[in-house]
């Protein structure tokens, strides 16, 4: 956005105050002046001018540092709803938050077939039920934010969820058409990182992979989401480590995501067995199992394969995995590191998530919610 009056500038201060209160969560006028870099007459003027919104409140009195204890400042909370979907491969995770993100409802539908009319039916049936339940505020539904396991272009129309089978559908202005507020959609990968990334703000270059039934990632260079030429920079499930290797959904051969997603394990060790879940595959390593140890090293080295490609392409500062998998098995996470061959660059840590399945809802909120003060503020 070009600034060319004081009003533009002013409106992106005050947009730049309310990402710093989102971000600390309680503040104090001193200390917003301090992260911003905005003299304090101007912090109190913008704040002034939230609090008459009633888009913040002072909420406790914070410690003194030798003067007046400080009045902190804090998002209202309590003046709106976000509906966070996360359309996954088996099932779609809808959530109800306030604006502080906190989770005030959740739900779950299975996706029984792979036909998008009957999902969506089922899902707009669940969205009205939901809406029509929700109590009477300031500004009500301030948005549904949609993560989606597959591929979203930069017009937010899924062009591909390989698992499903679904191409080119514009769910965003079906839901605008059918319930009349803000709709958002990205892809599951990009908005975990953002919520990692939000965790770690001080990461400037991010890989965050997320394994569960398929395998998406979110890249963060130089502190911005990396999108691509059309958007599918994230697609790292479906890079090839194995030339000739087995058949992928996609239409490849040999994809990352054919050996290291939990649907994979779970193909692999069932040559051998019979175990319904990841969940159980893990109770079965830490039980020592032998086929399900020699699962777990499967797993681990063409996992090695996969992340060295990356930090070879990307050379990121930090990876955070989010794996159920590794997140049980600690033990796994420091056999994975020693597989990781690198011998001509390095990366500073490799960590484990602990958001788990709610990354990508916490992302998908964190869109909603910014685009929803930005929308109000930037006019």
């Amino acid at each position: 956005m070009e600034i060319r009056e004081t009003k533009d500038l002013r409106s992106l201060n005050k947009i730049k105050i309310i990402e710093s209160i989102l971000l600390k969560k309680q503040i104090s006028r001193a200390d917003l002046s301090t992260l911003t870099g905005l003299n304090k007459a101007t912090v109190s003027i913008i704040v002034k001018d939230l609090l008459d919104l009633n888009l913040i409140q002072e909420s406790t009195i914070g410690d003194s540092t030798g003067g007046r204890k400080p009045i902190m400042l804090a998002i209202k909370d309590d003046i709106g709803y976000m509906i966070a979907i996360d359309l996954n491969v088996n099932t779609i995770d809808v959530i109800v938050t306030d604006l502080s993100c906190k989770i005030l409802s959740s739900y779950n539908i299975i996706i029984k077939n792979k036909s998008f009319e009957d999902a969506f039916k089922d899902l707009c049936a669940l969205l009205e039920r939901i809406i029509s339940s929700l109590p009477k505020c300031q500004y009500n539904l301030i948005g549904i934010s949609i993560s989606v396991r597959g591929v979203i272009d930069l017009d937010e129309v899924i062009r591909f969820i390989p698992e499903l089978g679904w191409r080119d559908i514009d769910i965003k202005s079906k839901l605008v058409e059918k319930f009349n507020v803000p709709v958002y959609i990205e892809n599951d990968g990009n908005l975990s990182a953002m919520a990692e990334n939000e965790l770690l703000p001080n990461q400037k270059d991010l890989i965050v992979v997320t394994i569960d039934d398929v395998i998406t990632s979110g890249i963060i260079a130089n502190g911005n989401l990396v999108k691509g030429y059309l958007g599918f920079a994230n697609a790292i499930g479906h890079h090839v480590i194995d030339y000739d290797g087995k058949k992928c959904t996609c239409g490849k051969q040999g994809c990352l995501e054919q050996y290291c997603s939990n649907l994979a394990i779970l193909a692999h060790i069932n040559k051998k067995m019979n175990i319904p879940d990841i969940e159980t595959f893990v109770d079965l390593v830490k039980r020592k199992n032998s086929y399900a140890l020699e699962t777990l090293d499967y797993f681990i080295n063409h996992l090695a394969i996969g992340l060295t490609n990356l930090i070879f392409i990307l050379n990121p500062e930090m990876i955070v995995v989010n794996s159920y998998i590794l997140n049980k098995l600690p033990n796994a996470v420091k056999t994975l590191q020693d597989k990781i061959f690198l011998p001509i660059t390095r990366y500073q840590d490799l960590c484990v998530s602990t958001l788990g399945k709610k990354a990508p809802l916490m992302g998908a909120c964190s869109v909603c919610l910014n685009q929803f003060y930005k929308n109000l503020l930037i006019t």
